[in-house]
């Protein structure tokens, strides 16, 4: 028994999801490469305001503390493979 609201449901759940995500990405790019890189800012900026709105208290201090380790792991990582290299 469908209905205009269910049909528009399972219309939506049935949409091609990689097909979304690949255009999501292909527009992303082009608008950093035309724009520059203040454009990646921006963008990323405006995903933050939006995660403050949904969510004021965000984020914690614990996952500020947990963000700055994963920082750290991911420089040193870099460091020693940049060591590996050169030697």
């Amino acid at each position: 028994m469908g209905g205009m609201i269910t049909d528009d449901i399972d219309a939506y759940m049935s949409r091609d999801w990689d097909a979304v995500r690949r255009w999501k990405d292909e527009y992303c790019a082009e608008r950093i490469a035309r724009l520059g890189p203040m454009e990646a800012f921006r963008m990323a900026e405006g995903l933050r305001q939006q995660a403050l709105w949904i969510n004021p208290s965000w984020p914690t201090p614990a996952e500020r503390r947990e963000d700055l380790a994963a920082h750290e792991r991911l420089s040193e990582a870099f460091r020693r493979a940049a060591a590996a290299t050169r030697r």
